[in-house]
């Protein structure tokens, strides 16, 4: 095709050799008029229309329960997590049971070089951890691990004139570089430094981690030195304190971070997001975080998120089917609205996701009431070994879980990496448990089965005791059907469980008045929640809930049967306070889950079975499937296109 140039050309050329000027116009003023004529000929070139710009992309979480505060130190509920994840990516995530790094380079370990035992020397009245892994000060008699030992066996008993010479864990955690918090300042680890202080001044000696902290200090910009009070052996991994803007709250007081906007309901954070607005009662929005350190992966997925406070169950679903959310979070849900939800996926409407939790449902038995008015039932283990047997905890799992989930054999998760296969199993077998009860003096005089069994020779009851007694639950739908099953497989037993419904505030309320933390209970079943470590502390003796000070934890602690077992302790005590790098450690954590598993300090019932639904086409981008059931890995969800690419 001719240029532009040479089509003018040649229509110039043809109208100068075709017409001649005419009577009062020159050959010149001819010429511009040709040429003028010829450019209005020219059809108008057609506009090329700009592209039009995407909208964008805004991920709806619904949630079941509204934050108190989104200030660290302050509110630590799920749903405040929930939010917070999006604001903090990180630290460290915690998958399966173990904790994976995201803002550090690596998890610190004795192999890799960033944890060390360092002699040092102790002094009579300094404050050390025993050879029992107890806080105490350094006085004559106290036992203790010299330097290089590592375990009960080589203590040794401090006298006065000579000092000790122990170990110090130095524990150091390296951030990865280039982070900056979402105004664009640098995050270093001084912000951990601040973070810590702010964490002694909220919570001073309450919490272990703080109680074993001798200093946590920066190295230089990225690395931060944890180190422990001499003595202390024990987990290491989690004692890197979340960094918090120093150069944005330095010189507030606590009070001050407890009810400023800037640390409550609008926190600088680093992660994918940044909050834009909290209306109270409806929603938190955020939106995307220029400066995240993942940019550069495309990620996050969204450019906002809102979470929408939705405390009615049902009323989330509707949301979800009518596209007014996009994601429902496990508290937003339960399991009675499972069919709705499956068969709205059959229509290919929504996506629904179990996942069994780490949170163990279990009842917990008042082996050592403060109740003197009650016989004790549950003194002897074989009662309580029969009792497992009599409650058919896989049918809870089949009818309540919809066979999502597993019978629980113990406090730890069977994919959890300390998990023992190794420890007594209790299949539900009437006619066994029936046996066993008859050998301890449990007897069926009468032979009527809609009676209860008699006492009769029992350790702690009375002759002529009818085995019968109060079964406490909360007020939920999935306890209610729970506690029905297990009153009726204890029936097949010859066994009366009177259920016991209370308001949840009440069932939780603290001693001496609560029942449950009052330890004035027969049975009680709720849920432990996860633990980033095996919990077998929950069964100290020193746990047991009590006046003060004739139990030191006064109401505060968590064993609630009153357990007490001297070889449990040691073994729960030596796991607790042995290096996690060695052999030893996972050595005691077995032995302690097969003295619970004999005992039976409480019965693990299933392990809880979470529910999440979202759009058809949700994903989350570049990641593992397990990503999408909860919220840590918010920064990859997205639907739509970026789910297609």
């Amino acid at each position: 095709m001719k240029s532009f140039k040479t089509f003018i050309a040649a229509i110039i050329i043809g109208t100068l050799t075709a017409c001649a000027p005419r009577s009062g116009i020159s050959g010149e003023e001819s010429l511009t008029l040709t040429i003028r004529a010829a450019l209005t000929a020219l059809p108008t070139p057609t506009p090329i229309p700009s592209p039009t710009p995407e909208p964008p992309q805004v991920l709806t979480i619904c949630m079941g329960r509204e934050p108190n505060s989104l200030f660290l130190y302050a509110d630590r509920s799920s749903a405040a997590r929930g939010v917070l994840q999006a604001v903090y990516d990180g630290p460290v995530d915690i998958l399966d049971g173990e904790i994976q790094p995201v803002i550090l380079e690596i998890i610190p370990s004795l192999e890799n070089g960033d944890v060390e035992l360092r002699p040092v020397e102790a002094q009579a009245g300094d404050i050390i951890i025993d050879a029992q892994g107890n806080w105490t000060s350094l006085q004559d008699g106290v036992s203790y691990r010299p330097s290089g030992c590592t375990s009960v066996d080589c203590a040794q008993v401090f006298e006065t004139g000579q000092p000790a010479t122990m170990d110090e864990l130095v524990v150091r955690f390296r951030l990865i570089p280039a982070i900056l918090w979402s105004d664009g300042i640098p995050l270093t680890a001084s912000d951990s430094v601040f973070s810590f202080s702010v964490a002694q001044s909220f919570y001073g000696n309450t919490s272990e981690v703080l109680r074993f902290t001798r200093s946590y200090t920066a190295v230089d910009e990225r690395t931060v030195e944890w180190v422990s009070i001499p003595g202390y052996q024990g987990e290491y991994a989690d004692h890197f304190f979340s960094p918090l803007p120093q150069h944005l709250l330095d010189g507030m007081t606590i009070e001050e971070m407890l009810t400023s906007e800037i640390s409550t309901r609008t926190p600088l954070g680093w992660g994918p997001y940044k909050v834009d607005e909290w209306i109270a009662g409806d929603h938190i929005t955020l939106s995307r975080n220029e400066n995240y350190f993942r940019n550069g992966e495309g990620l996050p997925g969204a450019d906002h998120v809102v979470f929408r406070f939705v405390n009615d169950a049902a009323a989330a679903v509707d949301a979800l089917l009518v596209g007014e959310c996009d994601y429902l979070e496990s508290a937003s849900l339960d399991l009675s609205l499972a069919p709705r939800l499956l068969e709205a996926q059959e229509d290919g409407r929504i996506q629904v996701e179990f996942r069994q939790s780490a949170s163990w449902e279990q009842i917990a038995i008042g082996i050592d009431s403060l109740d003197t008015d009650r016989p004790d039932f549950f003194e002897t283990r074989e009662i309580r070994q029969a009792i497992a047997m009599c409650i058919d905890r896989q049918r809870m799992v089949d009818e309540l879980l919809l066979g999502g989930s597993v019978v629980a054999d113990g406090y730890l998760f069977p994919g959890h990496q300390l998990h023992s296969a190794e420890i007594a199993q209790y299949e539900f077998d009437p006619q066994a448990a029936l046996e066993l009860l008859a050998s301890i003096g449990w007897a069926d005089f009468d032979q009527d089965p809609s009676t209860p069994l008699t006492s009769l020779g029992v350790t702690g009851v009375p002759d002529d005791t009818p085995f019968e007694f109060s079964y406490l639950i909360p007020e939920d739908s999935e306890r209610q059907a729970a506690a029905r099953i297990v009153q009726e497989s204890l029936t097949r037993c010859d066994i009366h469980a009177n259920v016991q419904t209370q308001p949840w505030d009440q069932f939780l309320a603290p001693g001496p008045e609560g029942q449950v933390f009052g330890r004035t209970f027969d049975m009680a079943q709720f849920a432990w929640s996860e633990s980033e470590i095996p919990p077998c502390y929950l069964y100290l003796s020193e746990e047991i809930p009590g006046p003060y000070p004739d139990y030191p934890k006064g109401w505060g602690g968590g064993n609630l049967a009153g357990y007490h077992n001297p070889e449990f302790d040691q073994a729960c005590r030596t796991a607790m306070h042995t290096l996690p790098d060695t052999d030893e450690y996972a050595a005691a954590h077995r032995k302690a889950q097969a003295i619970f598993a004999e005992e039976l300090p409480g019965i693990p019932l299933y392990w809880r079975l979470e529910l999440i639904a979202m759009r058809a086409d949700l994903c989350a981008r570049g990641s593992t499937d397990q990503s999408i059931y909860d919220l840590t890995k918010i920064e990859t969800f997205d639907y739509g296109k970026g789910c297609s690419d």
